[in-house]
């Protein structure tokens, strides 16, 4: 048979390409046997798999972002709940202490029981009335400071003496231990000095304030006072001691505590007790007046003063005596005259005395008795 021209030319493929082709007539393989060849001669999966995954990078820098954020937004949230959760102590705080200190400071001594039982009778004042008045306590014969400066800071509740207590402090309140101890020794020398008040639903004291008068003052104060048991009259002060009077004419004569005029002590009325100070003084005027007590006048508006025939002189007062009685009876070594009147030697005793008293107090037994 002859030999077919076309066959001639065309050379038999090599047992090497026979290798190459699918048995399916697919593409091609590439030698090494692991992809099929593209018409460039590259690999399908050179053209493929080997390019680049993009989403690996992006879940890094994802994860990258969240570690960084993350502890940045945890540190926020503490601030914040640590700045919101100091917020309501700082606001409870005005409150915890308001509450602490509406209770009285334990070592005050108690408002005088006649007071206290008068006052559950009564209605408080109004809180203007007791911002308004709130000195008139420390001082009668004085008027209030129209400059409004503030009274000085509250000071130590103890002082080592009078003078001290006229220093560091702007209540009377300081010596009332001195003063109690006063009183009761004057209530010894002269009983009708120095009377208590007694009850009425009317009647209020403050507290700190000495609820007795003069006998007479006393009695007329009652005369004034029952006719009209439905008026309230809040007395702010009425007897005051030798050592809360050298206290108030101190500040007044320093311009403290606002403080602008007082008796000097030993001549005021309040010390022989025959001066009220009264809050509702407008509204108890005429009757007061009906009964021989004289308002001081625009100069202390709170002020009255008992005129009656049986009043002491001012200059010779119990208070007095009876502080003179009280530092004798514990410096023998320093004695000062007993009688009555405010001496610069009186007021020299009285500076160095302890504010909360003498350590032998008052004692009505008479001189001679007590040798025995």
């Amino acid at each position: 048979m002859a030999d077919d021209p076309a066959n001639e030319d065309a050379a038999p493929p090599s047992c090497d390409d026979a290798a190459l082709l699918s048995r399916d007539g697919a593409a091609p393989l590439s030698r090494d046997g692991a992809a099929p060849l593209s018409r460039d001669g590259a690999t399908q999966h050179d053209a493929r798999g080997l390019l680049p995954d993009p989403w690996p990078s992006a879940r890094r820098a994802l994860l990258l972002g969240v570690a960084f954020v993350a502890p940045c937004a945890v540190i926020a949230l503490s601030v914040f709940f640590i700045v919101k959760g100091g917020s309501p102590h700082a606001t409870l705080a005005p409150s915890a202490s308001g509450a602490s200190s509406a209770e009285p400071p334990s070592d005050a001594e108690p408002a005088d029981p006649a007071a206290t039982a008068m006052a559950s009778n009564t209605p408080a004042l109004e809180k203007g009335q007791t911002a308004e008045l709130a000195f008139e306590d420390e001082g009668s014969d004085e008027a209030p400071s129209s400059s409004g400066s503030p009274a000085k800071p509250g000071p130590p509740r103890h002082f080592a003496s009078v003078q001290d207590a006229a220093a560091g402090s702007c209540s009377t309140e300081s010596v009332e231990g001195l003063s109690r101890q006063i009183i009761e020794q004057a209530r010894c020398i002269k009983p009708n000095d120095f009377v208590a008040l007694p009850k009425r639903t009317n009647l209020v004291l403050t507290a700190h304030a000495f609820p007795y008068l003069e006998v007479a003052a006393r009695d007329h104060l009652l005369k004034a006072l029952d006719p009209h048991a439905n008026a309230k009259m809040t007395v702010n002060s009425c007897l005051r001691t030798v050592a809360q009077q050298y206290l108030v004419s101190h500040w007044s004569a320093s311009k403290s505590c606002g403080v602008q005029l007082a008796t000097p002590p030993g001549e005021s009325n309040h010390e022989i007790g025959t001066a009220l100070d009264i809050a509702e003084a407008s509204k108890w005027r005429p009757a007061l007046e009906a009964e021989d007590f004289k308002w001081l006048g625009t100069s202390d508006r709170v002020h009255f003063d008992y005129k009656g025939a049986n009043t002491s002189s001012p200059h010779t007062a119990t208070d007095v005596l009876a502080f003179q009685k009280l530092w004798n009876r514990n410096h023998h070594e320093d004695p000062v005259n007993e009688d009555g009147h405010y001496t610069p030697a009186t007021e020299q005793r009285l500076k160095k005395a302890p504010p909360s008293g003498f350590p032998i107090g008052a004692s009505c037994a008479k001189a001679s008795s007590q040798k025995h």
